[in-house]
């Protein structure tokens, strides 16, 4: 099924699942870059998920620093990071045991920290990544320079993920057909070959289906193009929620569209048919569409078959399907 989503989830820590677009080495000079010039005994890059609360993602690598890389901290938890995270601005906490809002933050009583200067970093949407920080033993008089260098710092690892975001974009365009909302041929066709893939591993069944709208031709030439395209729409839509996650589904050319289902049961290549063809009925009459029929073939997937010669028997087996309707 193609739904569009984010290259990487937010929601989950990605030390938890590492993307190859990120190189967490320079992430780690980065880190211990900020350490160094701070002549601070520990540097941070925090993320941030409602769900999980904060995980050092990277730390300086300096014996000083009580905090690994991978350790995760409860959300609700009086430490520093939380209140970046919760109002999005910079914190600087020269001397955090004087205040009393410090009382019971972790890092001040339990491990000896009594100064923080930290800034959020955000995801190229707006919402927080997390922190980039450094903490000090003892108190600090950091000039407003500081701020400035940190902010600088920070803005190299939100670049990354800007190039995360702007790759899954990309990638999203590639695979995408603009006007059904599905995949194209290319998207299509690689996702299958992945899937064909994972079945042959798992020694599952797969069931292909090609579909054609009937005389589309003719219902472009008697009720206009717009009219055409929002059956096309139309079509990609009943498909989508039709589908289960694990099918995949594309347009592969004007009003062609095709189905790689999974297969537990003899009689699921027949049900997902009858599916559509429910779908399709109980839809065209909400969109007030012109009166249309929808030929489909289906087969069984060889999974050792050429996979362009899978796509020629489906497709021969719904042209059979259209001379008996005609």
């Amino acid at each position: 099924m193609n739904k569009k989503k984010p290259i990487f989830d937010p929601k989950t820590f990605l030390l938890d699942n590492p993307n190859e677009l990120i190189s967490l080495d320079k992430w780690q000079k980065t880190v211990n870059l900020l350490a160094k010039v701070f002549h601070a005994p520990a540097g941070f890059l925090v993320q941030f998920t409602p769900d999980d609360g904060f995980q050092v993602t990277i730390s300086s690598q300096q014996d000083t620093n009580p905090y690994a890389a991978g350790i995760v901290i409860e959300p609700e938890a009086n430490i520093f990071c939380r209140r970046i995270v919760e109002t999005g601005n910079p914190l600087y906490v020269p001397n955090a045991p004087i205040d009393p809002c410090w009382d019971t933050n972790p890092e001040v009583h339990n491990d000896g920290f009594t100064s923080y200067l930290g800034v959020p970093v955000f995801w190229p949407d707006g919402h927080p990544f997390g922190t980039f920080c450094v903490m000090d033993y003892k108190q600090t008089e950091y000039e407003d320079s500081y701020l400035e260098l940190i902010e600088q710092l920070k803005d190299i690892l939100e670049s990354d993920l800007a190039l995360i975001d702007l790759y899954g974009q990309m990638q999203q365009l590639a695979i995408t057909d603009p006007l059904s909302g599905i995949n194209n041929r290319r998207g299509f066709e690689t996702l299958s070959q992945q899937r064909i893939a994972l079945a042959k591993r798992n020694q599952a069944k797969l069931g292909l289906c090609y579909l054609d709208v009937d005389n589309f031709k003719l219902i472009n030439d008697q009720y206009g193009h717009k009219t055409g395209d929002d059956m096309i729409k139309h079509i990609g839509s009943v498909l989508q929620n039709t589908v289960r996650q694990s099918d995949v589904i594309g347009r592969i050319g004007g009003d062609e569209f095709v189905a790689l289902v999974m297969l537990e049961h003899e009689s699921d290549l027949v049900a997902f048919k009858q599916r559509l063809e429910v779908g399709f009925c109980c839809a065209k009459r909400a969109k007030h569409l012109p009166e249309y029929s929808v030929s489909i073939g289906s087969i069984e997937v060889d999974l050792h078959a050429n996979f362009t010669d899978l796509l020629d028997k489906a497709d021969q087996e719904m042209l059979k399907n259209k001379k008996r309707v005609a």
